[in-house]
């Protein structure tokens, strides 16, 4: 484990999948990150590269070659060279390998770096195309928090809040191809919140986009703590909970989702993927404020 840390927080990572396992406040001692609990979910931040959610039959089409990849892509499941610059500051780096080339035919260089800037800890993706050819990929976040923060809460009195009012559908999962349907409903209209209940998960995750906040809070109708998720740029938002069971919330800036349930493309087709050339480079923020 490497650990980040300032007057504000203290940031416990790890170099599997360049993921944060907590983020403790240090004035009131509380973990704001989902505590990994494995019965439920086993992860809390993990960074989503190639692609983002699921593939129909696990399968990815490159070129004309049929590729197997897990939901969410490898990086989840790799471990990163790590660099540590200063107590404040990490980059985890993962390049392509045998194994990666096997699921991923590209050259690339992905970059995560981890900063500590007063209450806020900024993630940093950096993806350099290495390869003599175009690359394609999607990226994301993950980030799960503790929902509610502390142990003698419920769930039911926490919130998420937009910075901007929202009129927003939501895209309609199918569940049992695992795959984004073509439909939508409506979520917001003209609002800036949203309560957190189950029965919002009762079809996986909330998938939205076309929004026009750039940051998304979580709070609590009893007291002034909360965290807000700046989101610039990014073009997708997943927000998820555990089916049934309380204690967290992922709040997902990503660019692109998983494969509509009738996709029969390839990857450069896939809804919000990245175009690289040669030798270009590739960056979005995602930050985590913390409010103590």
């Amino acid at each position: 484990m490497i650990t980040l840390k300032n007057e504000f927080l203290e940031v416990t990572l790890e170099n599997k999948g360049a993921e944060i396992i907590k983020i403790v406040g240090q004035n009131d001692k509380i973990n704001y990150m989902w505590r990994r609990d494995p019965i439920q979910w086993g992860s809390s931040a993990p960074v989503l590269f190639p692609i983002v959610g699921a593939l129909q039959n696990n399968e990815c089409r490159i070129d004309g070659k049929t590729y197997n990849m897990n939901q969410h892509g490898f990086s989840r499941h790799n471990e990163y060279n790590a660099n540590q610059i200063s107590d404040q500051e990490i980059i985890f780096t993962l390049t392509s390998n045998e194994e990666i080339i096997k699921q991923y035919p590209y050259l690339f260089k992905l970059e995560v770096t981890y900063r500590l800037v007063k209450n806020v800890v900024e993630c940093n993706f950096k993806v350099t195309n290495v390869d003599e050819k175009e690359i394609y990929f999607q990226i994301g976040g993950h980030p799960a928090f503790a929902c509610p923060f502390m142990d003698n809460e419920s769930s039911n009195d926490y919130y998420l809040e937009f910075s901007e009012n929202e009129t927003l559908d939501r895209k309609v999962i199918n569940l049992e191809k695992k795959g984004v349907t073509h439909e939508t409903v409506p979520f917001l209209d003209n609002e800036k919140r949203f309560f957190i209940r189950q029965e919002l998960f009762s079809n996986d995750t909330i998938i939205l986009q076309d929004f026009k906040s750039n940051k998304i809070a979580l709070k609590s109708l009893n007291h002034d703590k909360s965290l807000i998720v700046h989101m610039d740029k990014f073009t997708h938002l997943g927000i998820w909970a555990a089916k049934h069971v309380g204690g967290l919330i992922a709040i997902e800036p990503w660019f692109g989702h998983s494969d509509y349930d009738d996709f029969k493309g390839e990857l450069k087709d896939k809804e919000g993927v990245i175009t690289l050339k040669p030798n270009e480079v590739f960056e979005a923020v995602l930050k985590i404020e913390i409010n103590q």
